[in-house]
């Protein structure tokens, strides 16, 4: 089952990625609205506690994961996603 990663906005805490499994983009998007609408969003403890408002911004689909990205700023492990985007994991270290 492909993996997607849903990028989540919440009010007090800013925004964080959840890696769910679904069929297609919609499902995944389903499945974490459910989650937060029943309270259960996943964030670090430290950033969710009494959170008012959740919002989901993005889904994108994961075609590779733990991918190395080489750039002039340094080398760092990273995402390719199915849109054929790359988003690095971690700060650059050279």
């Amino acid at each position: 089952m492909p993996e997607f990663d849903v990028t989540v906005l919440t009010f007090r805490s800013g925004s964080h990625t959840v890696r769910v499994e679904a069929a297609d983009p919609t499902d995944a998007r389903a499945q974490v609205q459910a989650e937060c609408d029943r309270g259960d969003c996943h964030c670090p403890a430290e950033s969710c506690t009494d959170d008012v408002d959740s919002t989901l911004l993005d889904v994108r689909q994961v075609a590779l994961d733990d991918v190395v990205i080489l750039s002039a700023n340094g080398v760092g492990l990273g995402t390719l996603y199915a849109d054929d985007t790359l988003r690095r994991k971690e700060p650059a270290h050279g």
